[in-house]
């Protein structure tokens, strides 16, 4: 079963699998750079089979998200099929998988069969888990995780940039908290981690990058 298999068996909308490209296209730029890394201890952080894994993952990683979307907060993203066909895919959704997001991207990925290592990075793909990326050795799942932050829903952002998306989209001024701040900051941290280990800037990454590579996977997975 293809990437494309995939995303049509779970009506995954247009700008979602756009966004999965995306996300997949920076994590194989800057893992690319990252196999030929050195750590200051002289450790090699990352090889081609955790790239491999992380592509993966990353084309992967939101399936569920039907679960949480606010369906008329981009309108623009309903077309073709319009408000009451993805309200009605939504609804069935609920049904099968639940209302919360990354249990239901994890349930799914229980159904595709995929290996302990692919669900791994899947769950490791969450802005609440930002601590535990950044204090893991594992840098397949830091570069998960940090490169879903760089892909917005129009294209590659700065982390400040996601950040802000996220609280309009979704928090609530009572969960605007501690926590978060604190997660953000990890999050930081783990942007260091990964550019300090080789010769890319964080503003390296942009939509004149990525877009070639994230055009490759279109048409490589249908």
């Amino acid at each position: 079963m293809t990437i494309h298999d995939v995303y049509e068996r779970y009506d995954i909308m247009p700008n979602l699998q756009q966004h999965m490209f995306g996300v997949a296209a920076v994590a194989e730029y800057i893992g690319s750079k990252l196999i030929s890394a050195k750590l200051p201890d002289g450790a090699l952080p990352f090889t081609s089979q955790d790239l491999d894994d992380v592509i993966t993952a990353t084309l992967l990683h939101d399936l569920g998200n039907m679960a949480k979307f606010k369906l008329d907060y981009f309108p623009e993203f309903l077309e073709p099929k319009g408000l009451n066909y993805w309200r009605n895919i939504q609804q069935h959704f609920w049904a099968k998988y639940g209302k919360n997001a990354h249990q239901a991207t994890l349930k799914i990925l229980d159904d595709l069969d995929v290996s302990d290592r692919i669900k791994e990075l899947v769950d490791s793909v969450s802005f609440n888990k930002a601590k535990n990326n950044l204090d893991s050795p594992d840098y397949a799942r830091k570069l998960c995780a940090y490169s879903d932050m760089r892909v917005g829903p129009h294209g590659v952002v700065s982390l400040d940039g996601r950040f802000e998306d996220g609280k309009k989209r979704y928090q609530t001024v009572v969960t605007a908290d501690a926590f978060s701040y604190a997660m953000a900051a990890c999050l930081r941290n783990i942007e260091t981690q990964i550019f300090s280990a080789i010769p890319l800037q964080w503003q390296d990454i942009t939509d004149a990058l990525i877009c070639p590579m994230t055009e490759k996977y279109v048409r490589a997975h249908k």
